[in-house]
């Protein structure tokens, strides 16, 4: 394999007219870069220097050669220059993974705010409701998961807390009934964000803040969220959907809550990225973006920790200190109809 550090100093040595010359430009020591220079000769089978005690010269094919060197270290360069004009401001190409719901919810009407701020800045998302892997190639990647979430293997950043909660349509509830318990909730149609071989089990949290599992046979399994709620709309059954996806829905009358006194525990969105070390400005400043932006259902101050009971006692979760009634509440005053993701 070509030695390119071999290549700089030949023409380093053609610069400053030999060896002494180049030693001097360079702070090393002459024997090491005459070395360096025979070593080049021999790997190349050609001689691109003749030298003496009183004499330098460079030779009519080290005159070429050099020529190719110096369109090196300028490509070299250039390719230096261009990565510290990305580390200083944000430009460039972004990769990201986003599950689908997320994209069209959350995410996505933020970007074109983003873009406004930053239009050196292009983005390129490509939905997935699987995990994307990190080593994928994607340079942002967005995942929802139930707090407390532990992963020393990746890099995360909270975007906000989210709160699942029991819906249905009205619809559907004159229809076949409102559940005042969980055993009734079990024998309703259920639709349930899950993969089809199941088991299919809701972890809610009762009144008393102890963790339970709801076994239920969901009518309608769906990896989607966006899928979920237009079932749900359509008077499709009960189903677990966070404030945020259905607030608007809520407010209107289209979604109505299901056992309020009972809730899932809190979710977090994280921002996934490969490394704290070397990221460039254009990752980072949409992950501050989002960070900024991003509107979750619970403040951070208002959640307590808890652990499970039984053979799940070590198991921790945590929740709202407000019920659901407050939660919903405060989310109608602090945003606005069909703003319901974004903060002001």
């Amino acid at each position: 394999m070509n030695n390119f550090n071999d290549m700089f100093l030949f023409s380093k040595v053609v610069e400053h007219d030999g060896i002494t010359g180049a030693a001097h430009a360079l702070g090393m020591a002459r024997s090491k870069i005459s070395r360096r220079i025979s070593a080049l000769e021999t790997s190349l089978g050609a001689r691109l220097i003749q030298r003496s005690t009183r004499h330098f010269a460079v030779t009519e094919l080290g005159k070429e050669f050099n020529k190719h060197c110096l369109n090196m270290i300028a490509e070299a360069n250039e390719a230096f220059d261009k990565v510290a004009q990305a580390r200083e401001r944000p430009a460039g190409l972004v990769r990201m993974s986003c599950p689908a719901m997320l994209a069209q919810y959350v995410i996505g009407p933020l970007l074109p705010l983003f873009m406004r701020d930053y239009p050196e800045v292009r983005i390129a998302i490509e939905t997935a409701n699987r995990e994307v892997g990190i080593e994928e190639n994607f340079d942002l990647s967005f995942r929802i998961r139930q707090m407390p979430y532990e992963d020393s293997s990746l890099i995360v950043r909270s975007l906000g807390i989210y709160q699942p909660l029991l819906v249905a349509s009205p619809e559907f509830l004159e229809r076949r009934g409102r559940p005042t318990t969980l055993d009734e909730l079990t024998k309703m149609p259920t639709i349930s964000y899950s993969t089809p071989q199941g088991p299919h089990i809701w972890t809610l949290v009762s009144p008393e803040k102890t963790e339970i599992h709801v076994r239920h046979e969901p009518t309608l399994i769906v990896d989607d969220f966006v899928v979920i709620r237009q079932a749900a709309l359509q008077g499709g059954g009960v189903t677990l959907l966070p404030l945020s996806l259905c607030l608007d829905d809520i407010r209107s009358g289209a979604l109505e809550i299901v056992l309020p006194e009972y809730r899932a525990p809190l979710s977090e969105l994280l921002a996934v990225f490969p490394s704290r070390h070397g990221i460039m400005p254009a990752v980072r400043s949409i992950i501050d973006f989002l960070a900024a932006h991003c509107a979750g259902d619970v403040e951070r101050g208002q959640i307590t920790q808890h652990l499970g009971q039984g053979r799940r006692e070590h198991a921790r979760f945590w929740v709202s200190r407000q019920s659901i009634e407050e939660l919903v509440r405060n989310s109608f005053e602090r945003h606005p109809p069909s703003l319901t993701h974004v903060r002001n």
